[in-house]
């Protein structure tokens, strides 16, 4: 059986960083400022494998792989309560679906390693957004708790763009410029 750098080689043309795979393009804005870490842009091989966006499942955007950990981000430029949650969970289930089929034809056994998915959303201003966001500290959003449980995938976390930049630091030992 192949590893997981098998997949990061194969793929390599869709190297990418957060910037990049953070950027807005309805707005002209990026959510994360970083050059520094390599990531994957799973939403450019998902272009490239399905050209006719018609028929494109969704995606997260990119794939960060540490040790055995592989990081499906997707990223936000809104509120909490702006964010469609049908669109969320489609983008974790279509794209994990997705990543399991790239792994197996790669011959990479998915069980060797821990997918967490993460969305990480556009900061809000307290107190003045508060009644917009309505959020508590560590609470999974957008109905994705369900998919814990069902052996989709090992964890998922859902907070502000500088909350996962602090994660990071903390997890990684790494800066995150964001």
């Amino acid at each position: 059986m192949a590893d997981i750098g098998w997949f990061i080689r194969t793929y390599s043309s869709c190297k990418s960083t957060f910037k990049e795979t953070s950027f807005d393009s309805d707005n002209n804005h990026y959510l994360c400022k970083d050059e520094s870490q390599e990531v994957i842009d799973f939403d450019k091989i998902l272009e490239e494998k399905y050209p006719d966006s018609n028929v494109r499942p969704k995606s997260f955007d990119t794939i960060f792989v540490y040790d055995n950990f592989v990081f499906c981000i997707e990223f936000k430029n809104q509120k909490p309560a702006q964010i469609n949650n049908q669109d969320i969970c489609e983008k974790l289930t279509d794209g994990k679906a997705e990543l399991d089929t790239l792994l197996q034809a790669l011959h990479i056994q998915v069980n060797d390693y821990d997918l967490i998915y993460c969305v990480a959303y556009k900061k809000c201003i307290e107190p003045r957004d508060r009644y917009k966001c309505g959020i508590k500290k560590g609470k999974v959003l957008f109905g994705l708790e369900q998919y814990k449980g069902q052996n989709l995938i090992k964890e998922i976390f859902t907070d502000t763009v500088d909350f996962f930049t602090k994660e990071f630091k903390k997890q990684f030992k790494k800066d995150l410029v964001c």
